[in-house]
């Protein structure tokens, strides 16, 4: 099963310089964040703003190469994401090509197949599994306060006084907790 995206938009982090490219669910308003290297992003970016650089990026000249086989880009997929070892993950793409009656299944990294498909106009798929460990509710989204409301009820509901007994100060009043 798969969640069927579009590119939402592609950004640099303010701290780290790194960037990445967020994936939108086209029926839901959950952001699947993947970062990516600064070529892939310009490349995407370019793309999606329908603006062409004075010469082919790499990106171009594969789309333009497929097309010029009479190969189409069906799909792409993001179809997995493997944890790295240092709490993070690594997202893997493949690209579905035609070729005359032959779907041939290319494994590529993720940036780069959103990269073709951007140019193809092909569907941007994720795996459903994936959608649902990678992606986030947006920032002000009813998802996320429905979070926050979970979570402030939750410290609502802790008692006032701590459940057990403070250590004794000289000077305490019984009754007294505050420091």
């Amino acid at each position: 099963m798969y969640v069927a995206c579009a590119v939402e938009s592609v950004r640099v982090h303010s701290l780290t310089g790194q960037h990445v490219v967020f994936l939108q669910g086209r029926d839901s308003d959950r952001i699947v964040p993947i970062w990516i290297g600064a070529d892939q992003a310009h490349s995407i970016a370019v793309s999606i703003a329908g603006l062409r650089s004075e010469r082919p990026l790499t990106h171009d000249l594969m789309a333009d190469m497929l097309s010029k086989l009479g190969v189409e880009v069906t799909r792409v997929v993001v179809k997995d994401l493997v944890d790295d070892g240092n709490g993070s993950g690594v997202f893997h793409g493949s690209v579905f090509l035609q070729a005359g009656d032959r779907e041939i299944e290319i494994d590529s990294r993720a940036s780069d197949a959103i990269a073709l498909a951007v140019r193809a106009g092909a569907p941007l798929l994720v795996a459903a599994d994936v959608f649902d460990r990678a992606s986030m509710a947006p920032e002000g989204s009813a998802e996320e306060d429905a979070e926050i409301t979970l979570f402030k009820r939750f410290i609502e509901s802790l008692p006032d006084e701590p459940t057990g007994e403070p250590p004794k100060r000289s000077g305490d009043t019984p009754g007294d907790t505050r420091s």
